[in-house]
C-alpha cells in the first residue's frame, strides 16, 4: 500500500480566497502471477473504458465520471501509470465543467506526480500548463508565477521545441489575463517558431488565436483579425472544426465592434453551422445566442427571437446556468421593449431564479472554501506545535550527543597517544630494516646498471657500424629541419663530406630547385598528419651533376606533447630504377602507337575494299550481283567499324559496344535510305572484347539487314528496335525486333 501526503494551495475565485487541498488515495496491487498473466487484457479494458467515456461528457456527465473512475481504479490496481494519468485527465475535465476547481486541481497534481515518477518531461510540462491555467482562472497570480517558473525550468531539459513553445504560451496567457498586453504579445511571438519547428499545428493555431485576443484588448482590430485568419488557416490543416468555429465567433465580435453587423452575422452563422455538426450542446447554445444577438442588431426581431428560443431550450436541457441568466435577461429586455409584459415577467422570474441559483452556487463554494481554510489553519497550528516539540527534543538529543562525543573524544585521544608511542617504536625498527634493504638494493642496481651500460655501448657500436657502412644515407634532423647526424655514405651520393652537409642551413640545398615546392608540400603534410612520408626527387651533387633519389622520412613524436620531435630520413640512389621505368614506359607507348597504326591501316584497307565494291556496284546492272555486293559491303563496314572504334579510343583490346552498335545501325539505315522504316535504339553503356565484337557485329548486321529487306514489303511502314540492356552483373541482353510482317507461319 502506498499513499501521498495532502497538498494545500491557496487561490482566489471571483476575488474570494480559496484553499485547495488534496486527499489521500490508495493504490492496490494485484498478485504477481495473476497480474502478469492478465495485464494486457486489463490494459485493454482500461483503454476501452476511457474510449467509452469520450462521447458521454455532453449528454451523460455522471456516466462519464463513473467510467473515468472505473478506469482509474483498475489502472491503480494493475499499476498502469499511463492509464492512471489518462483517467485523471478525464476526471479533471468533468470537475472543471462542474466548476469544482478544488477537485480539478487535485486531479492535475496527481497527473503531475505520475509523470514525475515516469521522468516524462514533455507530459510534465503539459501538466504544469494545466495547473497554471487553473490558477489563471481563479486569479491567483502569485501561485501561477511560482508554477510558471517550475514549468520553464522543466522545459529547459526537453529537446522538443513544442514544449518550449508551451512554456512561452503559458507565460503569455498570464500576462494577457493581467492586462500586460505587450508582454503577452512578445511571448506569443516567441512560441510560434517553436510550434512551427515541431510542426505542432494545434498549439501553433492556439498561439495565433490568443495573439488575436491580445490585439483585440489593445483595440488593434486589423492585427487581431489577421492573426485570427492565420489561426483558421493552421487549424484547417489538422483539421479542428471546433477551434475554427471559436475563431469565427471572435471575428464576428470584431465586426460587431466595428459596426459591421452583416459580417458579424455571417461569421456567427458559420460558427453555428460548424458547432451544430461537431460541437457540444453548450457551444451550440452559445452560437444560437450569438446569432440571435446579431439578428437583433440588424433589427430582425423574428429571427433573433427564434435563435434565442433555441438557445434557451438547449441551455435548459443541459442546465447551463450562466447562459440561461444571459438569455433570460436578453429576452426580458426584448419583451419590455416590445411591451409584451406577460412574457417579460416570465423571463424576469426565470432570470431571477438563474441569478439566485448562481449566487447560491457561489455561496456554497465560498462556504466550502471557508471550511477548507479553517481546516488548513488548524493543521498549520498543529504542525507548528509539533515542530516546536520536535525542536525541543532535537536540542535535548543534541546535548546528549555532545556529552557522548566529548567522552568518546577523550577516550580516543588517550588511545591515540598509546598507539602513537607504539607506532613510533615500530617505525624506528622498520627504518633500520629499510636502510639495510636499501643498501642491498643499491648494490644490486649498481651491478645491473653497469651491465646495462655495457649492453648499450655494444648496441651503439653495432648501430654506428650499420649506419657508417650502409649504402643508404641515414640522417637525424630536429623539428626545425636542421641535421643533427648524417651517415658517412653521404659522400658517395652527394659528393659532400658529413661535416660539410651538417654545416648547411637547409636540407633543400641538396635538392634540385624544381622539386622544392613538391618537397615542401609533402613535408607540411607529414608534419600535419604525423605519418611517414616517401617522395622521389633529383639530388644536386657537389660537382653540379644530378641524380634521382628516393627519401623515406619517419617522424619521432614527443610522448608528452604528441608533436614531432625529430625526423629520421633514409635516402638512396634510384637513378637506375627511374631510367628502367622510363624505358618500360617508352616501350609501352611505342607498342600502343604501333597497334593504333595497325588498326588504322586495317580500317583504311577495309575502306578501300568498300570503295572498290561501290565502284563495282555503280558499273553492274545485275540486281542479284548488286544485292550481294551491298550485303558484302555492309559486312565489311561492320568489321571496319570495329577497327575504327579501337582507333578512336585509348583501349587496344575492348571497344564501347553501345557506341559501336549505334553507329552500325546508322550505317545500315543510311545504306537502305528507307524513310518508311524508323530505327529506335535503347543502349546502355557496355564494353566488349575485340574477339567478341566482330562476330556479334556480323550477326547484328545480318539481323538488321534482313529486317530492312523482308519485314516491310511494298509501302508498309514500321519500326526496328535495337536494345542493349543490363540484366544482371556483367550480363547483357541484345534484342533486335520489328513490327513488320513476321516470319512465315507466325501470326502477329
Amino acid at each position: 500500500m502506498r499513499h501521498f501526503s495532502a497538498v494545500f494551495l491557496s487561490g482566489k475565485i471571483n476575488r474570494i480566497p480559496v484553499i485547495l487541498c488534496f486527499s489521500f488515495f490508495i493504490l492496490f496491487a494485484l498478485p504477481g502471477e495473476a497480474q502478469t498473466a492478465t495485464r494486457p487484457l486489463l490494459f485493454s479494458r482500461v483503454d476501452s473504458l476511457l474510449s467509452k467515456s469520450d462521447c458521454l461528457l455532453d449528454r451523460h456527465p455522471d456516466e462519464y465520471r463513473k467510467c473515468a473512475e472505473k478506469a482509474l481504479t483498475l489502472s491503480v490496481q494493475i499499476k498502469y501509470i499511463n492509464g492512471q494519468a489518462e483517467a485523471l485527465k478525464y476526471l479533471s475535465t468533468y470537475y472543471l465543467t462542474k466548476e469544482d476547481y478544488v477537485r480539478t486541481l487535485e486531479m492535475y497534481f496527481k497527473i503531475i506526480d505520475l509523470y514525475d515518477r515516469l521522468h516524462d518531461n514533455e507530459n510534465l510540462v503539459k501538466g504544469y500548463a494545466r495547473v497554471t491555467q487553473l490558477f489563471l482562472l481563479t486569479k491567483d497570480y502569485q501561485l501561477e508565477e511560482k508554477y510558471l517558473e517550475i514549468m520553464a525550468h522543466v522545459a529547459q531539459n526537453s529537446p522538443d521545441p513544442a514544449i518550449h513553445g508551451l512554456a512561452y504560451t503559458s507565460r503569455a496567457k498570464y500576462y494577457l489575463d493581467k492586462g500586460e498586453y505587450d508582454a503577452a504579445i512578445r511571448y506569443f511571438y516567441l512560441s510560434i517558431p517553436c510550434f512551427q519547428k515541431a510542426r505542432d499545428f494545434s498549439y501553433e493555431g492556439g498561439a495565433y488565436k490568443f495573439l488575436g485576443d491580445a490585439y483585440v484588448q489593445k483595440k488593434m482590430f486589423n492585427y487581431a483579425e489577421y492573426n485570427y485568419r492565420l489561426a483558421v488557416s493552421v487549424f484547417s490543416r489538422i483539421p479542428n472544426p471546433l477551434e475554427i468555429a471559436a475563431i469565427y465567433t471572435r471575428i464576428a465580435h470584431i465586426q460587431r465592434l466595428l459596426d459591421q453587423k452583416k459580417l458579424s452575422l455571417e461569421f456567427n452563422l458559420l460558427a453555428m453551422r460548424i458547432r451544430q455538426k461537431f460541437g457540444q450542446s453548450n457551444l451550440i447554445a452559445s452560437s444560437y445566442l450569438n446569432v440571435g444577438e446579431a439578428y437583433l442588431g440588424l433589427g430582425n426581431k423574428d429571427s433573433a427571437s427564434y435563435y434565442m428560443q433555441k438557445s434557451l431550450q438547449v441551455a435548459e436541457h443541459i442546465g447551463y446556468t450562466f447562459l440561461l441568466e444571459v438569455l433570460n435577461r436578453q429576452l426580458y429586455e426584448s419583451a419590455v421593449a416590445e411591451k409584451r409584459y406577460d412574457e417579460a415577467l416570465k423571463y424576469y422570474i426565470a432570470y431571477s431564479e438563474c441569478k439566485t441559483k448562481k449566487n447560491y452556487d457561489r455561496n456554497k463554494s465560498e462556504i466550502s472554501i471557508l471550511v477548507a481554510n479553517r481546516t488548513i489553519m488548524a493543521n498549520e497550528m498543529q504542525n507548528e506545535l509539533l515542530n516546536q516539540g520536535n525542536l525541543i527534543r532535537g536540542l535535548q538529543i543534541r546535548n546528549q550527543r555532545i556529552q557522548i562525543f566529548l567522552s568518546e573524544a577523550a577516550f580516543i585521544i588517550m588511545l591515540l597517544l598509546i598507539l602513537f608511542v607504539h607506532m613510533l617504536s615500530r617505525k624506528n625498527r622498520r627504518r633500520k630494516n629499510e636502510l639495510l634493504e636499501l643498501n642491498t638494493r643499491l648494490m644490486q642496481e649498481i651491478d645491473t646498471r653497469i651491465g646495462a651500460e655495457g649492453r648499450l655501448n655494444r648496441s651503439i657500436a653495432l648501430h654506428r657500424f650499420l649506419a657508417e657502412n650502409t649504402v643508404d644515407v641515414i640522417s637525424l634532423m630536429n623539428a626545425g629541419m636542421h641535421r643533427l647526424y648524417i651517415s658517412p655514405s653521404c659522400e658517395k651520393l652527394y659528393g659532400y663530406t658529413a661535416e660539410e652537409i651538417l654545416r648547411m642551413q637547409s636540407p633543400l640545398d641538396l635538392i634540385d630547385p624544381s622539386f622544392h615546392y613538391a618537397v615542401n608540400t609533402q613535408l607540411t603534410e607529414m608534419f600535419r598528419s604525423k605519418n611517414s612520408a616517401r617522395y622521389v626527387y633529383k639530388v644536386v651533387r657537389k660537382d653540379c651533376s644530378s641524380c634521382w633519389a628516393e627519401a623515406n622520412i619517419n617522424p619521432i613524436l614527443d610522448p608528452a606533447t604528441g608533436e614531432v620531435k625529430n625526423l629520421i630520413t633514409v635516402v638512396r640512389d634510384v637513378s637506375e630504377r627511374i631510367q628502367h621505368d622510363e624505358e618500360l614506359s617508352e616501350n609501352s607507348r611505342q607498342k600502343e602507337y604501333l597497334l593504333h597504326e595497325i588498326h588504322n591501316r586495317v580500317k583504311n584497307n577495309f575502306a578501300i575494299l568498300i570503295s572498290l565494291m561501290k565502284m563495282q556496284l555503280d558499273q553492274s546492272s545485275d540486281p542479284g550481283l548488286c544485292s550481294s555486293l551491298n550485303d558484302l559491303q555492309l559486312r565489311v563496314r561492320t568489321m571496319s567499324l570495329v577497327h575504327e572504334q579501337l582507333y578512336q579510343t585509348n583501349e587496344i583490346s575492348t571497344i564501347p559496344f553501345d557506341n559501336y552498335l549505334y553507329h552500325l545501325a546508322q550505317i545500315i539505315s543510311s545504306s537502305y535510305n528507307n524513310t518508311r522504316i524508323r530505327l529506335q535504339t535503347e543502349l546502355q553503356p557496355c564494353t566488349v572484347p575485340l574477339e567478341m565484337a566482330l562476330p556479334l557485329g556480323l550477326i547484328i548486321n545480318e539481323l538488321i539487314t534482313n529486317a530492312y529487306k523482308y519485314a516491310f514489303p511494298g509501302e508498309r511502314t514500321g519500326i526496328i528496335w535495337i536494345k542493349l540492356l543490363l540484366e544482371s552483373d556483367f550480363r547483357y541482353c541484345i534484342t533486335i525486333c520489328d513490327d513488320g510482317i513476321g516470319l512465315p507461319g507466325i501470326s502477329r
